[in-house]
């Protein structure tokens, strides 16, 4: 379920995205390309958000909703991108960035938190009926 390595693509460009150990809460991201690191994500696991650095740029990833469900990224104290999803599958993007690298990251880590979430909820039903 959580994996240790994971790799994305976006407009041509290759990405390996590594948790530096089993319960780090750091990402590292390596261009496959140049096989560079490029990047770090840091994920807050008490509360929804992390912080993002890309080539020396900080930015923050935080949730918008109590239901999970709307996400930002800041950069220069500016909302960059904007995620929103659906239990049923769909949602959107809205972006004013030019940096994708900077929107698979915001996916990467909506989807760290949503399998935290199922973790957690796997966890306690097996706890209510054991």
């Amino acid at each position: 379920m959580f994996s240790n390595t994971v790799y994305g693509k976006i407009n041509e460009s290759y990405y390996k995205f590594r948790k530096k150990g089993l319960f780090s809460s750091e990402i590292e991201i390596t261009d496959l390309k140049s096989k560079n690191l490029i990047g770090r994500i840091k994920l807050d696991s008490w509360v929804n958000k992390a912080d993002i650095l890309l080539d020396n740029q900080r930015f923050e990833w935080k949730s918008d909703s109590i239901w999970n469900n709307k996400w930002s990224i800041w950069g220069n104290n500016q909302k960059l991108v904007e995620l929103k999803t659906s239990g049923l599958g769909y949602g959107y993007i809205k972006s004013t960035t030019t940096n994708d690298l900077l929107l698979i990251t915001g996916l990467l880590s909506i989807n760290y938190y949503k399998k935290i979430a199922a973790s957690m909820i796997i966890i306690s039903v097996m706890i209510i009926n054991f």
